[in-house]
């Protein structure tokens, strides 16, 4: 579990699969028990490491990889009156499952190398892929439900020359630079190969 304070009443929270597998928490049952567990160590660790006192309420916004992991947004809602009586504190949890493969890259050379070595897969994409340039790094964009086999395949490529992001393609089009919208991994791959 790896911790990133944003702001004072903002921590980001990275848990990798093998994070949740150590814990004894399968991805799909995060919202049972075994979730309150994990919610409630992430609260107390975001104390004692942080000073993130945990009062009245708290957002957790919880974006789940499938096969990667998650990242969760936690957030001071309201800050409450201490109350010596009164310890509880309200957690509102929203949770968005990213089908789609998006991963983030530090610069074009990583985008290029990872687009040589997914190019031999791209016949069994609809789409082959959209690259995005926004906030200085470069993003690479499967919008298509993939075959489970394929998105293993293309997201083994991909983590080796980059990383999962929780940026949204949404905010990418409006905010950034669409480079490509479509075949983005074979265009790389015929400049630059």
């Amino acid at each position: 579990m790896r911790f990133e304070k944003q702001t004072k009443e903002h921590l980001r929270v990275y848990l990798t699969a093998s994070d949740l597998s150590i814990r004894g928490i399968a991805i799909d049952t995060i919202v049972g028990e075994s979730g309150q567990d994990l919610w409630r160590e992430l609260l107390e660790t975001a104390e004692a490491e942080f000073g993130f006192m945990p009062q009245g309420t708290v957002d957790l916004n919880v974006t789940m990889f499938p096969r990667d992991g998650l990242v969760i947004d936690v957030q001071k809602v309201e800050a409450a009156v201490p109350d010596a009586d009164q310890e509880q504190v309200e957690i509102r949890l929203t949770i968005d499952v990213i089908h789609h493969l998006i991963y983030q890259f530090d610069d074009i050379e990583d985008a290029i190398n990872a687009s040589v070595r997914l190019f031999p897969h791209m016949q069994d994409t609809e789409q082959g892929g959209a690259l995005y340039h926004y906030d200085g790094h470069y993003y690479l964009h499967f919008v298509e439900v993939l075959k489970p086999d394929v998105e293993e395949r293309l997201a083994a490529i991909l983590s080796e020359y980059g990383r999962t992001t929780t940026v949204s393609p949404y905010v990418m089009m409006e905010y950034g630079k669409t480079i490509q919208t479509e075949q983005a991994v074979k265009q790389l791959y015929d400049t630059f190969a």
